[in-house]
């Protein structure tokens, strides 16, 4: 095998993996995170980081991205609007972060477990909507499908139509794009739910809240502490086991 067709062979094993790059996100100047993330719709996870963050409340708030792009490692230089200057400076930290873990690097416990609102909205949706949620995610993940290591978050309408797909191959980056995407948006929906195809967690569920989304949806078993955090903030939480049917976490536990 000459050294050419060496190369080429080696490119076509490595074709099928999913991609992470260092995004290095510098916000009016300061350095302010580190984060691992697949490199597509880059702008929409800024964005849902930072209102995650709760360093901004709209899109609005964000002047400018600017994106330099370097191999496997990006300069993400975000511009905020000054009256958010006061809110990044209480919330400076030097995070290095994981893509499984988005509580790394967090330097005060209580930027874990920020004050939340209560959901405002609602949702409903028919029972055969829930039944087929994972046929329709398989669906719309084109780059699960392809690298089979991407987590997926999709935006469910009440009508069953699943108008949007944000993947990362970090669970909570995929969250935010998601996110971000719907902050982005001319007008958000009166009504919608999110479908997670990973591990619910507590940070997704604070994630859900902040937004008001009125649902999340999740594909994975969520843990109890998040069971009792989207109880307290009323959110409706359900999740969709591969075999049986769905399971509403809305008050008291019970089976649709």
């Amino acid at each position: 095998m000459t050294s050419v067709e060496h190369k080429r062979e080696r490119h076509l094993h490595l074709s099928h993996l999913p991609e992470e790059v260092a995004l290095a996100l510098n916000i009016n100047g300061i350095n302010y995170a580190v984060m691992l993330a697949s490199p597509d719709d880059i702008e929409d996870f800024v964005v849902g980081f930072l209102f995650s963050e709760q360093l901004i409340c709209h899109n609005r708030d964000v002047h400018d991205i600017d994106i330099v792009t370097s191999d496997d490692q990006w300069q993400i230089n975000v511009q905020l609007a000054n009256r958010c200057i006061t809110k990044l400076n209480q919330r400076t930290r030097n995070l290095r972060s994981s893509a499984s873990c988005g509580l790394c690097g967090i330097t005060a416990l209580q930027q874990a477990f920020p004050e939340l609102p209560k959901v405002s909205k609602h949702f409903h949706c028919s029972g055969n909507t829930l039944t087929n949620i994972r046929a329709a995610v398989a669906n719309q993940q084109v780059k699960s499908a392809q690298t089979g290591a991407q987590h997926g978050a999709c935006l469910l309408l009440p009508d069953g139509a699943m108008v949007a797909v944000r993947e990362d191959i970090g669970r909570h980056n995929a969250l935010d794009k998601l996110v971000g995407y719907l902050l982005r948006q001319p007008q958000m929906p009166s009504s919608f739910a999110i479908v997670i195809t990973s591990r619910c967690g507590i940070e997704l569920v604070q994630k859900a809240i902040q937004i008001n989304c009125p649902c999340l949806i999740s594909l994975a078993s969520p843990s109890k502490q998040a069971v009792q955090l989207a109880q307290a903030h009323g959110l409706q939480l359900i999740h969709i086991p591969k075999f049986d049917g769905p399971i509403s976490y809305q008050g008291e536990s019970h089976e649709l």
